[in-house]
């Protein structure tokens, strides 16, 4: 007799879509790294992070007229919404700003220590209690972090041998951390491409308001053809795109599932760094990749 074949449920088809919509996330990431440092070389962190904004909502805005989707948002909603982007751009600020300093796989590396952070996060706002071995886990790739940061060096570790550059990128991770909880909790039910664009015109708006004095006197005729150009890709791909990604991800899965893969990072960016610049890192590097990699292998089959 012929089993019947059982449709997967809403749920589980939600899942496996979120789950493909971080992987890509993850890898359009990765690439803001190195081309991140091409543009904090040459511009300044407030005005790069408001084009990264401006041209996100530009793209996502056209995308969603075309389409139908675009409609105004209610009042008591901006709020909600300027929250969600005042935490991506205190991240992005202080990554162009520690980019001018701290090399891609560096930057990458203290990137992976994210998911940590969002545990915290996680349970301070829902009492999201880890289970021990997603607890074991995170640490386990935490440590891979830290061990691609500090170049292999025990010593470094043991010391915490942070730089001026890789301080303020943490802070800035700090609050990206918070990103994915704040969405869990203020999405408020809104379509996920609403949410994306409304948070997206009020991050242009914020960064235009604190940083217009910088915009004012920055020499844009002195900006190099392949700084506007890796802008402009930052701002659809990196920053509409990805907004997209991880907020239709992170209303079905949980911040530290969500988080886990940033342990994908050093390696891809090391990869891409090895392939563009032929700067592969050094041997003892790559221990503390393989072990973020499969902290993160390990997190996709705990429940």
């Amino acid at each position: 007799m012929a089993v019947p074949r059982v449709a997967p449920s809403s749920n589980t088809t939600s899942i496996s879509r979120a789950h493909s919509a971080l992987l890509i996330y993850t890898i359009l990431i990765s690439t803001s790294f190195p081309l991140g440092r091409l543009v904090a070389l040459e511009a300044d962190p407030v005005v790069v992070t408001f084009l990264r904004f401006a041209f996100g909502t530009l793209a996502f805005g056209a995308v969603l007229g075309f389409s139908g989707g675009l409609r105004w948002p209610a009042l008591r909603a901006l709020p909600r919404y300027g929250f969600i982007a005042f935490l991506m751009a205190v991240f992005f600020v202080a990554m162009f700003e520690a980019l001018r300093t701290v090399d891609p796989l560096s930057a990458g590396a203290i990137f992976t220590l994210l998911p940590l952070m969002s545990a915290a996060y996680a349970y301070a706002v829902f009492r999201e209690r880890l289970s021990s071995h997603l607890a074991v886990l995170l640490f386990f790739g935490a440590f891979g972090a830290l061990w691609v940061l500090f170049r292999g060096s025990l010593d470094r570790l043991l010391l915490l041998d942070f730089g001026a550059g890789e301080g303020v990128f943490l802070l800035g991770c700090v609050a990206f951390a918070a990103h994915p909880v704040a969405v869990k909790r203020l999405h408020g039910g809104d379509p996920i491409p609403h949410l994306t664009f409304w948070s997206l015109v009020m991050g242009t708006v914020m960064l235009a308001v604190v940083g217009m004095p910088r915009i004012l006197a920055t020499p844009w005729s002195a900006i190099s053809g392949q700084v506007y150009l890796a802008i402009v890709y930052l701002g659809v791909c990196n920053t509409a795109f990805t907004f997209f990604l991880s907020k239709t991800a992170s209303v079905v899965l949980s911040p530290a599932k969500v988080m886990a893969y940033t342990f994908l990072i050093p390696g891809l960016v090391a990869l891409l760094e090895g392939v563009f610049r032929q700067a592969w890192p050094e041997p003892t590097v790559y221990t503390g990749i393989a072990i973020t990699v499969l902290a993160m292998l390990a997190m996709l089959k705990v429940k």
